[in-house]
């Protein structure tokens, strides 16, 4: 019997060789405590790969020795390419139909949206400039543009790129998005242990300012391992962020051996790691 849909999240994902575990939903009907396998051709429907922490639907498959398997499953907030391809076509017969009348109608509009402008200046504006003094003008202008920000001169730059990354992450969080490069920092509020299957990663969870939490998968095969980290440590990052119920996941805390991703990096008790 595997008709019962289950929702669980998947713990552990090996990309490389395209299976991974999911730990079921207390209350579910399924041991807790037993991770489910799952492979990938599972979610070749989906419109992007399975990452950690994504919240998965599923079926349980009972295998000849008790083994538990996935099947039909979905990723939460995740479209398939069916959806996605429908999407795009219907974008692209969109845009090849458009009639021409509506196109003429926004040009005829521009040009007399100009005309007023351009009336406006040779009345108004030009001869202004002509008649009055410029440099009180041009000094006012000059002397904003050489001032740096007021954030820059108190020293706190940081401190607003963090608040800024916050909210970024916070609205990603609120909308499911995936995918976005964040730049933000937190206190760390607990540390759990490595990941050792594949590549490694050292993971902890942050605390932001606005009290949401998210986990840092930081690959200690491609970069340093964060000595002492403890709980109640600042910790500045920039990564990936990815989507999950949890707050979501941040990755690509490092150089990319490649070059074809944007290098991360982490800062603690001022020392990067990267």
């Amino acid at each position: 019997m595997h008709n019962r849909i289950v929702k669980g999240t998947l713990v552990r994902w090996k990309d490389d060789k395209g299976f991974g575990f999911i730990e079921p939903e207390t209350g579910s009907g399924t041991d807790s405590h037993t991770d489910i396998f799952i492979h990938v051709s599972q979610l070749r429907h989906m419109s992007r790969r399975p990452l950690e922490g994504d919240t998965i639907f599923f079926q349980i498959e009972h295998k000849p020795g008790g083994k538990l398997n996935a099947i039909e499953a979905r990723i939460e907030g995740v479209e398939v390419k069916a959806q996605t391809e429908a999407k795009t076509k219907s974008r692209l017969k969109s845009k090849n139909r458009t009639p021409i009348g509506p196109i003429l109608y926004r040009i005829g509009i521009m040009m007399v949206v100009l005309a007023i402008a351009s009336f406006a200046y040779n009345r108004a504006i030009a001869p202004f400039l002509a008649s009055s003094s410029t440099s009180g003008f041009e000094l006012a202008v000059n002397d904003s543009l050489q001032q740096p920000p007021s954030s820059v001169q108190n020293g706190t730059a940081q401190k607003g790129t963090s608040q800024l990354g916050t909210l970024q992450i916070a609205e990603a969080f609120n909308n499911r998005q995936s995918g976005l490069q964040v730049n933000s920092s937190g206190t760390v509020s607990k540390i759990l242990s490595d990941d050792n299957e594949g590549s490694r990663h050292q993971r902890f969870i942050l605390r932001l300012s606005n009290g949401q939490t998210l986990l840092i998968a930081h690959n200690i095969d491609l970069a340093p391992r964060i000595a002492g980290i403890g709980v109640g440590d600042n910790v500045a990052f920039y990564g990936q962020y990815e989507f999950n119920n949890k707050g979501g996941v941040v990755h690509w805390t490092h150089h990319d051996p490649q070059g074809r991703h944007p290098g991360g990096w982490l800062k603690h008790k001022g020392q990067t790691y990267q």
